[in-house]
């Protein structure tokens, strides 16, 4: 049987050397037309089946990782990092016993009384501790007849602690809000509920001073937009509620005009200036609901004389401007310098 084998090898290995490629698909389809190499297939597939079949009757060392859980953890106290955790385990069986019980079996998570595990206080921090081993009899019931725990990774499971404690914060939104060419936001982002309750280890809430929304992106606004929104996940800590409502408002906006007169600071009593000119024109853009509640007493134009009297030698000062209305959405000035005249009084 071997030599037949043998030889059926060699005929199919000289029949491939034979294959002119720039006929290949002719010859492809000479090979599907030789019985000879369907049966060399054949033999091979029985022989792979019967090497994996042996191979399996022998012993092994594999793998398996169970969930961890704690229960009755006190709800005052919280475990920094989660409660993630995981037992590696080293269990020896047949290659056959193996695979039933990764095909049949599901695996149930080991499970630890929090009121059962020890503490101690390691630099300041909290610890409880627990002997992975306290559980392992659970596990044995799992596993089938024959199989054999030789090794158990990590042999103790240590969980740092913190107070629970809690505090309100405001929301703020993380994304790309876009407007149509003539629109603005019309009022400040609403979100409703405006803050949360964030519960956590105090050394995590203490540096959290605001909850971020997931990244919201919008499409060019030329009207309202409201959406339920998620809030970002904040590492070992819960926060109430998880989403927010949304609000944007949106209205057009438009221009206006107005001259405002420059004032001069950082000038002693003995002295007077004069600015050329002695006032600026300055553009605001605000939307349309806010537009004529803006007054030109609402801006202040200075000039800071200080620049010269310190030795500064500039035949120019910047205007500056001290006081802008909050309503509006942004704003322009011309002229940016201007000349002046100093003369004692």
């Amino acid at each position: 049987m071997n030599l037949k084998i043998k030889n059926l090898f060699f005929r199919v290995v000289s029949f491939i050397k034979e294959i002119d490629y720039q006929k290949s698909w002719i010859k492809i389809k000479q090979i599907h037309g030789k019985k000879d190499v369907y049966i060399f297939f054949i033999f091979i597939l029985i022989s792979t089946a019967f090497w994996f079949l042996n191979a399996l009757r022998d012993n092994y060392i594999s793998d398996f990782s169970y969930p961890v859980r704690f229960i009755n953890v006190p709800q005052n106290e919280i475990i920094i990092g989660g409660d993630e955790q995981k037992v590696d385990l080293k269990i020896k069986a047949s290659g056959f016993t193996i695979l039933r019980q990764r095909i049949n079996r599901s695996i149930v998570p080991l499970v630890y009384d929090f009121s059962q595990m020890q503490r101690l206080n390691r630099g300041g921090q909290s610890l409880a501790y627990v002997l992975t081993s306290s559980q392992i009899s659970s596990v044995s019931e799992q596993l089938l007849m024959g199989m054999e725990i030789v090794n158990v990774s990590p042999d103790t499971i240590f969980l740092t602690m913190d107070k629970l404690n809690n505090k309100k914060v405001p929301i703020s939104l993380k994304g790309d809000i876009a407007f149509e060419k003539q629109f603005i936001l019309a009022d400040s982002i609403h979100f409703n509920p405006d803050s949360v309750i964030i519960k956590g280890p105090k050394s995590v809430l203490d540096t959290v001073s605001v909850v971020y929304t997931e990244f919201i992106s919008t499409n060019k606004l030329k009207e309202n937009y409201s959406k339920k929104v998620l809030l970002e996940k904040i590492n070992s800590v819960s926060i109430s509620p998880k989403s927010v409502d949304l609000s944007i408002l949106v209205e057009p906006f438009t221009e206006k005009s107005f001259s405002v007169p420059i004032d001069v600071v950082g000038l002693p009593d003995s002295l007077r200036m004069k600015t050329f000119p002695s006032s600026v024109k300055v553009t605001f853009r605000a939307g349309m609901s806010k537009f004529d509640r803006v007054m030109p007493d609402d801006f202040r134009a200075v000039v800071d004389a200080s620049e010269i009297l310190n030795g500064q030698n500039s035949n120019r000062l910047r205007v500056r401007f001290y006081k802008t209305p909050d309503i509006i959405q942004s704003y322009d000035f011309s002229p940016i310098f201007v000349e002046y005249f100093l003369e004692r009084q």
